[in-house]
């Protein structure tokens, strides 16, 4: 038989997940047996759809981790947990496996996260010092770079008020990550209340004025970057329009 030789990156999870879906399909007492023929899959049948959700995500699992697994080992097992049937490796020896892959996921994850923070970084500097030579460009003593859009007539805020802004932010190459511009609606917050790089464009701003600010990683989300497209040091571009001093 050839071997299918595939990578996973969570095995416990894979596991669990495929030991979900065989419960789901009928019960501890056929998995022992030989399989019957399935029948066709029929979109409109509910065993049929909760037993294609798991298996879809359990492929997936397969195809973006890393971790090498032999995929008829994987299923033998599952058939023999499902049918309480007795396992060829202990539960210590199993939990052992276990601990160890998990190991080296992790380690795995830690190396990329250190890479992509040097990579990151690297490009955030190269793109700020090209970007501080363009036209009409100031960078203040925090390494915050800035253009004056419109210079508006209005007060300056200070650090204890709150304003109300309309803004636009992008990564270096372009990509929207938030934007209230979009949104329709204008966003409020202390002027504390926000990035560094923000809390001191702010107080450069008048009422009425319109800037494009670049901050640096260390005045934006540093080293952690967000949950969504922010990875870790990165730098980020903003139009901020300053609309008015709330109370």
């Amino acid at each position: 038989m050839n071997r299918k030789v595939f990578k996973i990156s969570a095995l416990a999870a894979l596991t669990a997940a495929a030991l979900m879906m065989v419960s789901c399909e009928g019960g501890s007492g056929k998995q022992g047996a030989a399989e019957p023929a399935k029948p066709a899959f029929d979109p409109n049948d509910e065993a049929h759809k909760t037993s294609y959700a798991y298996g879809s995500d359990i492929g997936k699992t397969i195809r973006e981790a890393g971790v090498e697994l032999d995929l008829d080992f994987v299923f033998m097992a599952i058939r023999e947990a499902a049918g309480n049937q007795a396992p060829k490796l202990s539960d210590s020896t199993i939990t052992a496996v276990n601990m160890r892959v998990q190991r080296e996921i992790n380690e795995r994850r830690r190396q990329a996260r250190r890479q992509e923070e040097s990579d990151n970084l690297a490009a955030s500097q190269a793109f700020l010092e090209q970007n501080k030579s363009a036209q009409g460009v100031v960078t203040t003593e925090s390494g915050l770079q800035y253009i004056v859009m419109t210079e508006g007539k209005g007060a300056k805020p200070k650090a204890t008020d709150k304003v109300k802004v309309h803004y636009h932010g992008t990564l270096p190459d372009g990509t929207v990550f938030d934007s209230s511009r979009d949104r329709g609606e204008p966003a409020q917050f202390a002027v504390t209340g926000v990035i560094k790089g923000w809390t001191e464009a702010l107080q450069l701003m008048r009422v009425g004025s319109t800037y494009k600010i670049f901050v640096p990683p260390e005045l934006a989300y540093g080293r952690r970057g967000t949950r969504g497209p922010i990875g870790p040091n990165m730098a980020l571009v903003f139009e901020i329009e300053l609309m008015e001093i709330t109370k």
